[in-house]
């Protein structure tokens, strides 16, 4: 009975949202990428946590290299936001939602120092070009004889060409990139001295981000899913490694943040969960009515709905904004609250495309799972609406 859930243990201000200060990665999850909601909650949620955890980075499931010129953007490089989040990599991120996180980046390292500067990065490994670039401009500058060779190796590799090379050309590559990261390792101190202690860094990782893609390209439809995870958390360690000990906010699926895995494969937020323990802090969201853009098998987006009624989301009606927050440690002290989030539940997970055929049964956009099995809290909506797409 609803009429027992003490609605208290709820909020509905995300600015207030704050994480125990023993936490170094907090994750959040979308229970679909074309929603707008979703994608403001990205800016509302890390705003809480530079707020109130000293957050400063920002990792996207992106592009690695490409969320480098959203970096350098923020830091008050030339372009506009607009043209910066299609460097992302997907189609799902080039929106005005994204671009009005990105701009509120950029205006508030514009008032604060160096060392309170915020960040933007990526995690995913799904392009070569940009990664190709900042790594070939970094070789340029302290060796340009190599740098001239490996252009000229690299030329068929390219955003366009991976999807459709065959399984010896993307081992050759991955030849290649090995070469050149020994190669790297051998000059670091040159390299060092003429680009920069950072560049060198994030040159090697776009050099291994381009040797993980070509990996990723070889991977059966089975392993796709269990090697691109492993990447990303590999990815996620890098950021800890290199980072400067404040906490680290990561954002995508709910199906790769969640902390216990609802496909067939072990999931990024399950492997920070098992290495991180309670220094990994999950939080995902839901909605009753979803109305999203989705992409059908041509790569044409229209917005599609699917409804999911939930022992969660039933409760919008009592809050305002038709929404809340929930932190589960916290709720479970209430008997009623107890039982929700300990209780299995359909909670969306939905992808980028759902067939018609797809929207007929919840197995396809949904995971049953008890709440607080997969999150440390939720953001729950009664309906959410798509993204607005840039042109």
């Amino acid at each position: 009975d609803d009429r027992e859930v003490d609605m208290s243990c709820t909020v509905t201000d995300i600015m207030t949202i704050e994480v125990p200060q023993s936490v170094k990665v907090v994750g959040l999850g979308e229970g679909s990428h074309g929603v707008s909601e979703y994608q403001q909650m990205k800016e509302e949620v890390f705003q809480a946590l530079v707020q109130n955890n000293g957050c400063k980075t920002f990792i996207i499931e992106g592009d690695f290299g490409g969320a480098l010129k959203v970096e350098d953007y923020i830091q008050g490089g030339s372009g506009d936001a607009g043209e910066v989040v299609k460097e992302i990599g997907f189609r799902i991120y080039r929106t005005k939602e994204m671009a009005e996180l990105v701009d509120w980046m950029r205006s508030y390292n514009e008032n604060v120092g160096e060392e309170d500067k915020l960040h933007f990065y990526g995690m995913d490994l799904q392009r070569v070009d940009n990664n190709k670039e900042y790594l070939l401009k970094v070789l340029d500058q302290a060796m340009p004889e190599e740098s001239s060779q490996y252009r000229s190796e690299l030329e068929g590799l390219t955003d366009d060409q991976v999807y459709d090379l065959k399984e010896e050309s993307l081992a050759q590559y991955v030849k290649t990139i090995e070469t050149i990261m020994e190669q790297m390792d051998q000059n670091e101190e040159e390299i060092v001295r003429t680009a920069g202690e950072e560049a060198f860094e994030f040159a090697r990782e776009c050099a291994n981000t381009i040797r993980q893609c070509c990996e990723v390209r070889r991977c059966s439809a089975m392993e796709y899913n269990v090697v691109r995870d492993q990447y990303m958390f590999e990815k996620v360690e890098w950021f800890l490694e290199h980072g400067d000990g404040s906490v680290l906010f990561i954002n995508g699926h709910n199906g790769h943040i969640a902390k216990q895995s609802v496909g067939a494969y072990t999931c990024l937020g399950a492997k920070l969960n098992e290495s991180l323990s309670e220094a990994y802090f999950a939080i995902g969201t839901d909605a009753r009515e979803t109305h999203f853009q989705s992409q059908n098998s041509r790569g044409d987006y229209s917005v599609v709905t699917v409804s999911n009624k939930n022992a969660l989301n039933v409760l919008c009606d009592k809050e305002e904004n038709n929404r809340y927050y929930v932190e589960f440690e916290n709720a479970r002290k209430n008997e009623g609250w107890q039982e929700i989030c300990g209780s299995s539940q359909r909670i969306s997970m939905i992808n980028v495309g759902l067939s018609a055929f797809q929207r007929l049964s919840k197995s396809f956009y949904t995971s049953a799972a008890a709440p607080d099995h997969l999150f440390d809290g939720m953001i729950v909506f009664g309906e959410v609406s798509p993204t607005s797409f840039l042109e």
